[in-house]
């Protein structure tokens, strides 16, 4: 398999595991295995040189933003904007969400108001504090296919929506 259809492969099972709500911490455990396990992939393949094209770069970063250290996510922000210059467009959006990503796990607010946090008590998902988006300008998110926190917020609710109806 070459490092294209490798690489593929993992950023569909990242994004596969994702399709679904985890509501027990064995399997909130499971995933973050998988997530390590692909990640660790991830790693080798760029110290390999194989990660080259957007394409590539945007599903290596896919893969780095669901890491759980800040440096998994500033790798995945620098991986995302050489994507986006490169042209692939979905990496607009994991530009602003990685950094948000990044920002948060410094300790700092987010700015674009892209992370967001399950609430199993109200079983629903909510905006994650602090946010501090007053600087980003309206074309600014626009830019970056950012939607607005309701407009996610209805996108996240409908899955467990549709989980609870399917």
């Amino acid at each position: 398999m070459d490092s294209d259809s490798r690489l593929h492969e993992l950023y569909l099972g990242d994004q596969k595991d994702r399709e679904q709500v985890y509501h027990s911490k064995a399997r909130v455990d499971d995933l973050a295995a998988r997530d390590k396990l692909r990640r660790d992939l991830v790693h080798e393949m760029m110290s390999q040189g194989a990660v080259k094209t957007p394409v590539d770069l945007y599903h290596a970063a896919v893969v780095l933003q669901h890491g759980s250290e800040p440096k998994d996510f500033l790798a995945a922000h620098r991986l995302a904007v050489l994507s986006a210059v490169g042209g692939h467009r979905p990496a607009r959006w994991l530009l602003a969400a990685s950094l948000d990503r990044f920002l948060m796990s410094a300790g700092l607010a987010q700015a674009y108001g892209t992370q967001f946090e399950f609430d199993e008590g109200e079983n629903k998902y909510r905006l994650k504090l602090p946010i501090e988006d007053g600087s980003v300008m309206p074309t600014e998110k626009g830019m970056l296919d950012v939607p607005s926190v309701a407009e996610r917020l209805d996108q996240l609710n409908s899955r467990i929506r549709d989980e609870r109806h399917g």
